[in-house]
């Protein structure tokens, strides 16, 4: 038994330690993006993850960042302005902190309603079995939002998720986090009542479309919608170089800020 036991906690370490490198394909799409503004907008991300290092970098760009979970800090690097600024990686509040904070500011709750339900149809991705999931969310009208409804139609397999946040456990299994939405706006919170399965795992094929209903006015409903396809995945051990800070650049504190840099 207790031979068993090392086996099965050796096989562990092997496989949770595995070094990992994903590549992904996103296409996004707003029918109420501006016309001066790239509609749809494709996006290429290679994510890696070696223990507790992370890199993401999008494809055709020279910008990319390094994540270190264990000292929960990091590097954004523009290799074209040969510079880069440290961060801090965000942290994440566990719910038990939000119901305090939504207790003493109810009037930025928001009631969700999301439901997953498991089709039962499988395929294989990469070699693994993949569960397809569909969940809808929804938020009603009222006096102050039009409201809207989001759907996630995904195919799930059982391997390291995209991470470049340093994410804690609890953030895989709360609807909060793993569902989040795009109808709720800050400082508004969504609380979500959650029917169905959690979707979990690596999304290798998934489409994400938000609907916002137009205002009481009679303007057109606006729809965002995000298909993301995982294109190669490696578990081959991957250089710890490439996790090192690039030399020959120099810090700018204000590097990127006030942009957006995801791909996920």
């Amino acid at each position: 038994m207790r031979l068993l036991l090392s086996s099965l906690l050796l096989g562990c370490s092997i496989v949770c330690q595995a070094d990992t490198t994903v590549k992904t394909r996103s296409v996004i799409t707003d029918t109420g993006a501006a016309p001066n503004v790239q509609n749809p907008v494709e996006i290429s991300t290679v994510y890696y993850r070696r223990g507790a290092m992370r890199r993401k970098g999008s494809v055709g760009t020279s910008v990319s960042s390094i994540a270190n979970c264990d000292t929960k800090t990091g590097f954004l690097i523009d290799l074209d302005a040969h510079e880069y600024r440290t961060y801090k990686v965000v942290k994440f509040a566990p719910m038990s902190q939000l119901q305090e904070y939504l207790e003493k500011n109810p009037q930025n709750r928001v009631k969700v309603e999301s439901q997953t339900v498991d089709t039962g149809e499988r395929k294989k991705f990469f070699g693994y079995p993949a569960r397809h999931l569909i969940t809808t969310t929804t938020r009603p009208r009222d006096e102050k939002n039009s409201g809207g409804e989001e759907t996630i139609d995904g195919w799930y397999i059982d391997h390291e998720g995209l991470d470049n946040d340093c994410a804690p456990d609890y953030v895989h299994i709360e609807p909060f986090y793993v569902l989040g939405t795009g109808l709720v706006m800050y400082p508004e919170i969504p609380q979500f009542h959650h029917t169905g399965p959690i979707p979990g795992g690596l999304a290798v094929k998934l489409t994400h479309r938000t609907k916002s209903a137009g205002a009481k006015n009679g303007t057109s409903d606006r729809v965002v919608t995000l298909e993301r396809t995982v294109e190669e995945i490696s578990d081959s051990p991957i250089n710890s170089s490439i996790f090192d800070l690039p030399s020959g650049l120099h810090e700018n504190p204000q590097l990127l800020r006030g942009n957006s840099f995801s791909g996920k």
